[in-house]
């Protein structure tokens, strides 16, 4: 079963994982990933050794290469969403002909349940 988005605000999304159906990230550098519940396994591009996430434990992606995220078992992480995604910025850099990108992002069904 693929990863599952769980909830997702302007900043972060949270997502439920299982063994052998990681969550894919490219181009990721700088982005933390926190573990929620039960175990995440973090493998980087580049790093020789893999890194295990626990409850209330973080990571931040060393580099722009591929990053798998798998669980141990069945997990919940939160991913910082790129600042494009952060509404407040959007509004300064964006043209208006892209605000209509933000209003959709807004309607979609895991928009509804927010982070705290």
């Amino acid at each position: 079963m693929k990863p599952t988005i769980v909830a997702a605000s302007r900043s972060q999304v949270e997502c439920e994982l299982r063994e052998i159906h990681p969550l894919r990230l490219v181009e990721a550098a700088g982005r933390r990933i926190h573990c929620v519940s039960g175990i995440a396994w973090i493998t980087a591009y580049q790093h020789a050794s893999d890194v295990f996430l626990r409850p209330g434990e973080t990571y931040t992606v060393p580099n722009d290469g591929l990053v798998l995220a798998e669980a141990v078992g069945e997990s919940r992480i939160r991913v910082d969403l790129p600042r494009v995604f952060d509404y407040s910025p959007c509004r300064v850099y964006l043209p208006a002909s892209l605000d209509w990108l933000l209003q959709a992002m807004k309607q979609l069904p895991f928009g509804r349940k927010r982070l705290a």
